[in-house]
C-alpha cells in the first residue's frame, strides 16, 4: 500500500509539472474601502512556508485603495494595515474582490466576489464552532481544577478529547469530499501538523491535480519530507552552532549508542514541561548510551541559554536561531514542538515523538 501511494503521489508531481505550464495566469482585482485609515499605507502580503512576502502596497486614497495582479490558480492573500495590529486574509482568485472594513476592528472586514473565500467561510463557520466547544471543555477542565474536583476535571477533559477528534473527522471527511477544491488544499495545508504520515499522504493523493496549487504542491513536497526521515530510515545530517558558536553536527554524537533529538525552544510551554522528564531519563540511562541533542527553534539566543541552565539540560545544544525558519526543523518537517527523533546506534530511526513514560520504555528497552 505504501508503495502504491507513493508513485501516485510522484505521478502526481510529474502531473503537475506538466500542467502548470498550460494553465495561463489570469488577471484579479481587489478594491478595499477603509474608513478611520486616511492616506495610511496598505500591504498587500502572501504567507508561505513561514515567510511573509510583500507583493504590492499603496496608500489609501479618499477611503480607498486598489490592487491588481495576476493568479494561476486561487490563493490566500493578506491585507495589512502599517500602525495596525493583525491583517485581512481573503482568497484571491480571477474576479473583481471588494473588501470593506473599519481600521479600527479589521476583524469584522466583509469580503465579497470571490467564490473561493465563500467556500471557505462556510467550512470555516463549522469548524470554529468546536472551536468554541473546546474553548468551553477547556475553562470547564480550569475551573475544577482550581476547585480540586478531581472527577469534574476527567469529565472535562473527556468532553474534550471527543470534540477534538469530532473536529478532525469533521475536517477529514470535508476534505476527502471536496477533494477537487483548492480550498481543501490549504485547509491541509495549514493544519498538515496534525496528521501521521502514512494519514497525510492519503488525503495528498486522493486530491485532484490543481496546476498552480501551491498549497498541493508544499503538501506533496511534506510528504517526501517526512517519508525521507519516517522510522526506519537513516538520520539525516545537519551542523548547527551551539551556545559557544562553534558548530556541531548530528553525525558526531549519532551512531555511538541510543540518541534522542529533541527539537523544543525556550519559548515553548509544553517542551519546557517535558523538559524534567527528558533530563529524569537522561541521568538513568546517560552511562547505559543515551544521550540527548537538542535543536532550539528559539531566535533569541540569551533565552536560549538561559533556559538550558534553568532547565538543567546538561547535553549537547545548537541552534540557527532562525526560529520556525531553523533549517534542521525544516530538514526533519518540523511543524510543531515538542518534536522529536530517536535514533540507534546504527544511526536508523527508531521512533518520533515519543514523551515521558512512552521515551523511558523505549529507551529502557533498547538498553536493557
Amino acid at each position: 500500500m505504501k508503495i502504491r501511494l507513493f508513485l501516485v503521489l510522484l505521478a502526481g508531481i510529474m502531473l503537475f509539472g506538466c500542467n502548470t505550464g498550460k494553465k495561463k495566469p489570469q488577471r484579479f482585482d481587489v478594491i478595499v474601502s477603509i474608513s478611520n485609515f486616511d492616506d495610511g499605507l496598505v500591504r498587500l502580503q502572501r504567507r508561505l512556508d513561514d515567510k511573509w512576502v510583500t507583493l504590492d502596497s499603496a496608500r489609501v486614497n479618499q477611503g480607498v485603495v486598489k490592487f491588481k495582479g495576476e493568479l494561476v490558480a486561487p490563493e490566500m492573500f493578506y491585507l495589512g494595515l502599517d500602525g495596525v495590529r493583525g491583517r485581512v486574509p481573503f482568497f484571491a482568485e480571477p474576479a473583481e474582490i471588494s473588501i470593506s472594513m473599519d481600521a479600527g476592528d479589521i476583524r469584522d472586514a466583509k469580503i465579497t466576489g470571490s467564490a473561493t473565500h465563500d467556500r471557505y467561510l462556510a467550512f470555516n463557520e463549522e469548524f470554529e464552532n468546536y472551536s468554541e466547544e473546546l474553548y468551553q471543555h477547556y475553562q470547564a477542565y480550569r475551573a475544577a481544577e482550581e476547585l480540586g474536583d478531581t472527577a469534574a476535571v476527567a469529565a472535562a477533559n473527556k468532553k474534550y478529547t471527543e470534540t477534538e477528534a469530532a473536529q478532525k473527522k469533521f475536517m477529514v471527511d470535508y476534505l476527502r469530499k471536496n477533494n477537487a477544491d483548492i480550498v481543501s488544499h490549504f485547509i491541509l495545508y495549514q493544519n498538515a501538523y496534525q496528521f501521521e504520515l502514512d494519514d497525510l499522504e492519503s488525503l495528498v493523493v486522493n486530491f485532484e491535480p490543481e496546476p498552480g496549487s501551491v498549497y498541493l504542491d508544499a503538501l506533496m513536497d511534506r510528504v517526501l519530507v517526512l517519508k525521507s526521515v519516517a522510522v526506519g530510515m537513516p538520520f539525516k545530517d545537519f551542523s548547527q552552532a551551539d551556545p559557544n558558536d562553534s558548530l556541531i553536527s548530528l553525525s558526531s554524537v549519532a551512531g555511538k549508542g541510543l540518541l534522542l533529538v529533541d527539537f523544543w525552544a525556550s519559548w515553548c510551554g509544553p517542551c519546557r514541561q517535558e523538559n524534567p522528564n527528558i533530563v529524569a531519563i537522561y541521568k538513568d540511562f546517560h552511562s547505559k548510551g543515551f544521550d540527548v541533542f537538542g535543536v532550539s527553534l528559539d531566535t533569541d539566543k540569551a533565552k536560549w541559554v538561559e533556559a538550558i541552565a534553568k532547565d538543567q539540560l546538561t547535553w549537547s545544544h545548537v541552534s540557527d536561531l532562525k526560529g520556525w525558519a531553523n533549517e534542521a526543523g525544516k530538514l526533519y518537517g518540523v511543524q510543531a514542538i515538542p518534536h522529536s527523533v530517536l535514533i540507534d546506534r546504527n544511526g536508523i530511526i527508531i521512533a518520533k515523538n515519543l514523551r515521558s513514560e512512552e521515551l523511558r520504555k523505549k529507551v529502557e528497552e533498547y538498553l536493557k
